[in-house]
Formats: C-alpha cells, structure tokens, sequence
C-alpha cells in the first residue's frame, strides 16, 4: 500500500496531523487521548486501524518501550535512500537525517559484513544537545 493510493478522509487526516504534533514516540492510549477533543471522536479500533495502516506505509514507525508497551512516531517524508534517525535517549525527540555520508555506511556494511541495510529502518540512538546543555 502506498501514500498515494490511500483515499483521504477527514478522520485519516486529523489522525496524522495529531500523530504529527507529538514531539516524541506515542502510545495509541496518548494519540486517543488528544483525539477526544475531536468533534467527531474516534473508537478504538478505529486509531488501531490508522496506526496499522501508517506503520505499513512507512510514515510511522512502531518500537516497544521499555514498559512492553508499543510506542509510535512520525517519520517525516525522505526521497533519498540515505537517511536514518536519532532518537534521544532522555527526551526521546526523533531527529531525521538526510546525510550523503550514510550511503558510504551503507556500502561499508554490505561489501564488509555482507548485510544490506534498510536504510527506513535506521535508528541510532543517543543523546540530543539540548538535553547534553540540561
């Protein structure tokens, strides 16, 4: 399924642009809890549904948390290949990163370990500036 084959709807819309709003990874309790200001509230399923079909299309992503409680991000739109993420480990904020030197990693990795990589899936994990300065 792609981005561009999935019809619009005002409640698929208003669910991305709530999952767009959170600075950090979300939890499907955390995105139903701003979505009930909605004039037209959402069940259940229906935000289970939606975080399905976003995660399959790529523009969210899932990981679990360290409670085993499956947590979600956006991940801002990439035409290039090369990219990868760095979440903070404090904040937890999601920065992309759209790097030319990355597909040199990319090659490194397959031609010396013989592994490609899912460069979509990348996430490295550390700790932001702002939360080094804090």
């Amino acid at each position: 399924m792609t981005k561009q084959n999935k019809y619009h709807t005002i409640n698929r819309d208003y669910f991305l642009q709530t999952a767009q709003s959170f600075r950090k990874p979300f939890t499907a309790k955390d995105i139903a809890a701003k979505l009930e200001d909605n004039e037209n509230p959402m069940g259940t399923s229906t935000i289970y549904r939606f975080l399905e079909e976003f995660c399959a299309d790529g523009t969210l992503r899932k990981t679990i948390g360290s409670d085993n409680t499956a947590e979600y991000f956006y991940l801002k739109p990439c035409e290039n290949d090369n990219h990868c993420y760095l979440e903070c480990e404090k904040c937890h904020h999601i920065y992309h990163v759209d790097c030319k030197h990355l597909r040199g990693f990319s090659k490194h990795i397959a031609k010396k370990h013989f592994f490609e990589l899912s460069s979509n899936n990348l996430t490295l994990t550390g700790i932001c500036e702002h939360c080094r300065e804090s």
